[in-house]
């Protein structure tokens, strides 16, 4: 015989056999009454389920079904409307600073007036003051607040353009 360990509903008892019907190990104080391998909670489940099919047999009406609790389609209501807000929170969240968009593309422009502003041995301009007639005033009016930068490198070979967002440090 093997153990099975302790009644499911009687921890300090040794459980004997598992119920047929539920599979719980339990103890002898659990059988149901004339059964051998039944706990007692699965044979009043039979015995009144066996009842309610001989009334319906008998002709009488079956038993009202119990009643469903709306509450289920009210938290899937919820759910969704929060899923539809946050859906919408995240579009218009996802939508670009008209700021941002205008540095990016005075970026561009700087970039592209000082690839094309190169001196015969393929350099960079030393500062923008070059290019600076070539490029739109509102480019130039970010130029010269210092909201667009510009730095070259290695000999004037490589460049670096940047927008710089919020209100620029002071010099040390």
């Amino acid at each position: 015989m093997k153990d099975l360990g302790a009644c499911i509903r009687h921890p300090g008892e040794p459980a004997l056999f598992r119920c047929r019907q539920c599979h719980d190990a339990v103890c002898i104080g659990c059988r149901a009454p004339d059964e051998r391998d039944l706990c007692g909670t699965c044979a009043q489940y039979r015995s009144e389920s066996a009842a309610r099919e001989a009334r319906v047999a008998g002709g009488e009406e079956p038993d009202e079904a119990p009643r469903r609790i709306r509450w289920g389609r009210y938290a899937i209501a919820l759910l969704v409307a929060l899923d539809i807000g946050l859906a919408g929170y995240l579009v218009l969240a996802g939508q670009s600073d008209p700021a941002i968009t205008q540095g990016v593309k005075a970026v561009d422009a700087v970039s592209r007036a000082v690839d094309e502003s190169r001196d015969p041995s393929g350099r960079y301009p030393e500062t923008l003051a070059t290019v600076l007639p070539r490029l739109p005033e509102p480019v130039v009016e970010m130029i010269r607040s210092g909201n667009i930068q510009y730095e070259t490198y290695a000999n004037r070979t490589n460049y670096e353009v940047s927008f710089v967002l919020g209100p620029r440090q002071p010099s040390r």
